[in-house]
């Protein structure tokens, strides 16, 4: 018997297990848990990638599907105080309209919520579950950041809101191995973030949820939380009319006690929904396993 070395290999003539489509799915995709394991992220995308290739002389050519790619860990790796970097995308937990208008049409100015009370209340619900909020502990360098408009006119085209590259001063989340950064968006920020204003307008409108929206759909690891804007009972105060004897001084008195109180109401229902905020989060913190 001669042995004689092989000159070429043929194809084969069976069909590749996997159509391409399926190829760029294996790929591209692995379970959310893996996302705070970055090093197992690319290895075992990598082992995929070669499994599924079969006898493609290119397993990597995905046809524009972003391979994963390794993240950076933090310092103090293997150590007791390692923490992962999460990479995901964290979503609006939304409760409240987050929407409210200042200006001569204005008959009841909306309670904007400061960024120290919005601290305060965040802080708490958090410290009860066992994590640290801390204030300022970190600036996040060319981040995506809104670009707010204070129009009034109502945008019918429904284009997403324009952005910028900026650096922004966010709390950490401590008490949980991943690094979380934490925004409040306030009036405040959309202060800072306006742009080029068109028509000037004697009327403000200040749309903090869509800017918190836009914010936590482009920054992976950043936790937003956004001003309610809960606002006074304006049906209750239209109905109180001056009763009959009652003097001009105590109707307006009782209008006044009236508005207060109305105004207090805000006030809490305000800080209950940045509760419900909080409490989603660290729902959705537990239900992915990060907590």
């Amino acid at each position: 018997m001669t042995i004689n070395p092989v000159e070429s290999v043929p194809v084969p003539g069976y069909p590749d297990k996997y159509s391409e489509e399926a190829k760029q799915a294996l790929v591209a995709s692995h379970p959310l848990r893996w996302q705070s394991t970055p090093l197992l992220v690319s290895v075992l995308s990598a082992a995929v990638a070669f499994g599924v290739g079969g006898c493609d002389t290119a397993p990597f050519a995905t046809a524009g599907v972003p391979m994963p790619i390794p993240m950076p860990f933090e310092e103090g790796i293997g150590g007791s105080d390692y923490v992962e970097t999460v990479k995901m995308f964290v979503p609006l937990f939304e409760y409240g309209e987050g929407t409210g208008a200042i200006g001569c049409v204005s008959i009841s100015a909306p309670n904007f919520m400061s960024e120290e009370e919005a601290f305060a209340i965040l802080s708490s619900n958090l410290e009860e579950a066992g994590l640290e909020l801390g204030r300022n502990a970190a600036e996040l360098m060319n981040v995506t950041i809104p670009i707010t408009d204070f129009s009034p006119i109502i945008r019918e085209d429904k284009l997403p809101v324009k952005t910028k590259k900026g650096n922004l001063v966010t709390d950490e989340l401590l008490g949980i191995n991943h690094s979380l950064s934490v925004k409040f968006v306030s009036t405040r920020d959309l202060d800072n973030w306006q742009g080029k204003q068109g028509v000037s307008s004697t009327v403000q409108v200040y749309n903090i949820k869509e800017a918190a929206q836009t914010l936590a759909d482009s920054n992976p690891g950043l936790v937003v939380f956004y001003d309610p804007v809960a606002m006074p009972d304006i049906e209750l105060l239209w109905a109180l009319e001056q009763r009959e004897g009652e003097s001009e001084h105590d109707y307006r008195n009782r209008r006044s006690t009236a508005y207060a109180e109305a105004e207090q109401a805000a006030r809490a229902e305000s800080a209950q929904l940045l509760r419900y905020q909080a409490e989603a989060f660290i729902a959705w913190l537990q239900a992915e396993g990060l907590y």
